[in-house]
């Protein structure tokens, strides 16, 4: 037999559970109603779908508010999208300012010149939300609005897909020229082409470059003929001879310079002339001996120039050998 249901128990049990949804909801409105926000503008000139009220605020991923309200910007060229921001982040973000003591005033931002607001992407659903973050201002400069911003406002920077959309428009602007400039550069091409096949300047090529190679065999030819004959061999014995003729025509000379030369030992035999006995015949041995080799030595050089004026290359190919009777 089965014991019968206990109602108080049931009852009980409703009545607690409804207690504690209350309690959670009073808490969460509290928390809720004690949460500071701070209400900032931006400006984007670009489509916001995908954004709506209640999409989260990030800053790198945290939360520091939501999205309180779109509209139309005064100008009608750009979205208009209000935000609150948890007081407690931004203040630990440092973007805070408030006035100074003894004023009352409210607070308000403190926009650093490298702060932006932009449009980001949750995965691939569409769904968007806005992210504050610090951008090089060089590379995102500040928008020009035409039409006065709000106190609490903060630059908004173009979206990743604004800015490929903006680069494939720049590139397809871009097209025609790019066409013309290479309609122009084959049209060149083709002109080059044509005056080239005209003035058959392929066959003249070949056949400047078969006379280049019929040179330079000839030019080897004449190494090999030159290295055979042994000229630089030659040339260098022949220039040896002509040093030496003039080593010993430079003697020559010396014997009748100096203080100890003909000339000076002439000077001294007129200056003694009580000795000229003895003196001129020293004298007059001396001299003949002198003018005997300087004979020699001049015919020599007679006989050298006498084998150049016949063999002017005789420095190159050498002084030919005797033949054998």
């Amino acid at each position: 037999m089965s014991s019968p249901t206990n109602y108080f128990k049931i009852g009980l049990f409703v009545l607690l559970g409804l207690a504690a949804a209350f309690a959670t909801a009073v808490a969460f409105g509290a928390n809720q109603v004690e949460r500071k926000t701070l209400a900032y503008t931006t400006y984007f000139n670009e489509s916001v779908q995908g954004l709506d009220i209640g999409s989260p605020v990030k800053y790198r991923g945290v939360n520091i508010g939501t999205v309180a309200a779109i509209e139309i910007a005064p100008d009608r060229r750009h979205v208009q999208v209000g935000a609150e921001l948890d007081l407690e982040s931004i203040r630990r973000l440092g973007l805070t300012e408030t006035a100074p003591p003894g004023e009352a005033g409210p607070i308000r931002f403190s926009v650093p010149p490298e702060l932006r607001t932009q449009l980001q992407s949750q995965g691939i659903t569409g769904v968007k939300f806005l992210a504050i973050d610090f951008f090089d201002p060089e590379t995102n400069p500040l928008p020009q609005l035409p039409f006065e911003a709000p106190t609490n406002y903060i630059p908004a920077a173009p979206s990743l897909m604004k800015s490929i959309e903006d680069s494939i428009v720049r590139a397809a602007d871009s097209l025609p020229a790019m066409a013309e400039q290479i309609s122009s550069a084959l049209s060149h091409i083709d002109t080059m082409l044509a005056q080239l096949q005209s003035e058959n300047l392929a066959e003249k090529t070949v056949l400047t470059l078969e006379n280049v190679n019929a040179m330079l065999a000839d030019l080897r030819g004449t190494v090999k003929g030159i290295n055979q004959a042994k000229i630089p061999e030659k040339a260098a014995s022949t220039l040896v001879k002509m040093d030496a003729a003039v080593a010993r025509l430079d003697g020559v000379l010396q014997r009748f310079g100096g203080d100890d030369g003909l000339v000076a030992s002439a000077t001294r035999a007129t200056d003694a002339f009580g000795e000229v006995g003895r003196s001129a015949h020293g004298t007059t041995d001396e001299i003949d001996t002198t003018l005997r080799e300087f004979r020699e030595t001049l015919e020599v050089v007679r006989e050298l120039m006498e084998s150049l004026d016949k063999e002017p290359d005789m420095l190159i190919k050498g002084r030919a050998g005797k033949k054998s009777p």
